[in-house]
């Protein structure tokens, strides 16, 4: 394997009414990486939550 050097500031947030807050933490114009395991995120709705949560800040509406 090559050298290789990973800095990865992360702010996780956990609990009930959190996904609200991802409009005022992500800020504008920012990529995103969402990553999920098996699929439960669509099949529970996180992922449409999330998705709503951040679309506006999305001119393009690609997230």
């Amino acid at each position: 394997m090559n050298n290789f050097e990973l800095y990865n500031p992360v702010n996780y947030i956990f609990g009930k009414g959190q996904i609200a807050k991802l409009f005022s933490l992500v800020p504008q114009n920012t990529k995103i990486l969402l990553a999920y395991g098996g699929g439960s995120i669509f099949k529970n709705g996180v992922y449409e939550q999330v998705k709503n949560a951040l679309f506006a800040q999305y001119k393009d509406g690609n997230i």
